[in-house]
């Protein structure tokens, strides 16, 4: 896909999730920025990133039938435009309480379809100090855990890179010399900072500074960070697919 067709790709998105009533639609990640990377041709090599937000509870969403409708409306996007599509799944109440989780602060501001009724002040982003500032560090912090999980099993130099920007991000936000200064070690900074702050990491975070070396640390964060942020493990939550192959 060319950079000249997003456009065209978020009209076709809502077009097809307009006759949807039981979820609400947003794009988040690269894309959703305007920051997506693009190959020696020209085209864009990035993912579409997509949330699906949807109700939990008595007569709430059965999570298998909104994976299959997914996978038939996303197939239809991913081929038509060449293009590989994530779709997270996320449970209303945790989306709810994740206003400073990373895909929140970065979703694209307006939805494909708000079956939910959620509005446009669900893109409204949480002040830092709002509330106990220390709970907004402990959110704001959980992508440098996850990126450098990740890195230990896979493409460890772009997620690396990836965990030191989002804790110059994180230390942009709050002002945090010692994590500016801290790059180089950032489990170390990370311990740093969660005891001078005094505060509660989360269970992601935890996991991954209890054991960083640990042969399954990846998946055991990768798992705590969905169900932190969308209320569902991975494997229920992500829907991935890829362009069909011409026959």
């Amino acid at each position: 896909m060319r950079p000249e067709d997003v456009p065209l790709l978020f009209q076709e998105l809502a077009r097809e999730f307009a006759d949807v009533t039981d979820m609400s639609v947003a794009a988040t990640g690269s894309l959703a920025r305007g920051e997506h990377r693009t190959g020696p041709t020209g085209d864009i090599v990035s993912n579409l990133d997509l949330i699906h937000v949807v109700a939990d509870g008595p007569g709430g969403a059965d999570v298998p039938e909104v994976r299959a409708v997914l996978g038939r409306k996303m197939r239809r996007i991913s081929d038509a435009f060449r293009i590989e599509t994530t779709s997270v799944i996320a449970m209303l109440p945790a989306f709810r309480l994740a206003g400073h989780a990373h895909y929140r602060i970065s979703m694209r501001p307006e939805w494909f379809c708000d079956g939910l009724g959620l509005g446009p002040e669900a893109f409204d982003h949480p002040s830092h100090d709002e509330d106990d500032p220390r709970a907004a560090l402990a959110w704001m912090m959980q992508p440098v855990p996850y990126y450098l999980a990740k890195a230990t099993v896979l493409e460890p130099t772009t997620n690396l890179a990836k965990a030191r920007r989002a804790a110059m991000r994180l230390a942009d936000r709050f002002d945090l010399e010692d994590m500016r200064e801290g790059l180089d070690d950032l489990p170390g900074s990370l311990r740093t900072l969660i005891a001078k702050h005094d505060i509660t990491p989360l269970e992601s975070t935890a996991r991954f500074l209890a054991a960083p070396t640990h042969p399954a640390i990846a998946q055991l964060v990768r798992d705590a960070v969905f169900v932190e942020g969308m209320g569902l493990p991975s494997a229920d939550s992500m829907v991935v697919l890829r362009p069909s192959v011409p026959s």
